[in-house]
């Protein structure tokens, strides 16, 4: 048991959620938790023997260390709140979960003398059901000294492995997370799209495209980017790219820009190919 610790959620949805069964798992005390789900912040917290409150200040003013895990947008709106109501207090630890945002975000909790910092999961979370993902993910630390020390704790306590963070450097890494998380599951649409044009039946089109993507993770899970990769770029197959270029020029004129996009990222990364290939691929890829 982690004792000296009383922890609070303001936002125990999603990454909220999955945050405080974790840390309850660990053995970690959760004190208190607040969300627009008020129906599912109580079952939660009946289930790891938290309460659930209607006010974040009563968050603040419960726990010791409390962790901001609301959309981006509200977390500088809800933490100068608490800080008008006086929740805040010397001292105190203040985290927010945003991959986009840095410590400048909690500067009202600052202010009043609470020690602030930045937790990111690098892992898709969808309520307290799926703290299990954080197992193995890694987490971006990014606080006041002291507080990192006891951030780095808490994730290998609940699994994670946490690495340290440029405030600087946010965006970039966030745009990192969202190209491979979010920008993954629109091209996987992109491929449903295109299995439902080509003919494929309903219930195949739902599953056909699943296994080749675990392929795909457990390729670069044993590779680099250019090892793991394959298909018609990678042996320099320019005959076939220049039959889908055609038959997205005839069928689906909207996706060839994205083709032709990763098409030339993929290129770059097939360094096994003959150079006249190479060429001929460059020209495709380039609509020249």
């Amino acid at each position: 048991m982690h004792n000296a610790i009383t922890i609070g959620i303001i936002g125990a949805g999603r990454a909220g959620g999955a945050l405080a069964a974790a840390f309850a798992d660990a053995g970690y005390r959760v004190v208190a938790l607040s969300g627009q789900a008020s129906e599912s912040a109580r079952a939660l917290a009946q289930q790891i023997g938290a309460v659930a409150v209607d006010a974040p200040v009563e968050v603040a003013r419960a726990a010791s260390l409390v962790f901001l895990t609301t959309p981006d947008a509200a977390i500088a709106p809800v933490c100068r709140a608490i800080a008008e109501a006086r929740g805040w207090r010397v001292g105190q630890y203040v985290v927010h979960c945003s991959g986009a945002l840095g410590r400048e975000a909690l500067a009202d909790a600052a202010g009043i003398g609470a020690l602030t910092g930045c937790f990111h999961p690098l892992q898709t979370l969808a309520g307290p059901t799926t703290a299990a993902r954080l197992q193995g993910a890694y987490v971006a630390i990014d606080a006041d000294p002291s507080l990192a020390v006891m951030l780095r704790e808490m994730a290998h306590a609940i699994g994670a492995i946490p690495f340290d963070l440029d405030s600087r450097c946010r965006a970039l890494y966030h745009t990192a997370a969202v190209m491979v998380s979010n920008y993954t599951v629109a091209l996987y649409a992109c491929g449903i799209l295109l299995l439902e044009n080509a003919g494929v039946p309903d219930e195949v089109q739902a599953r056909a495209l699943l296994p080749l993507l675990r392929g795909a993770v457990e390729g670069l899970e044993r590779a680099t980017p250019s090892e793991a990769l394959t298909g018609p770029i990678a042996r320099g197959d320019d005959a076939t790219v220049a039959r889908h270029i055609a038959a997205l020029e005839a069928q689906m004129p909207q996706l060839l820009p994205i083709y032709r996009e990763l098409g030339r990222v993929a290129l770059s990364l097939a360094r096994a190919i003959p150079e006249h290939r190479k060429q001929a691929l460059t020209a495709l890829l380039n609509d020249c």
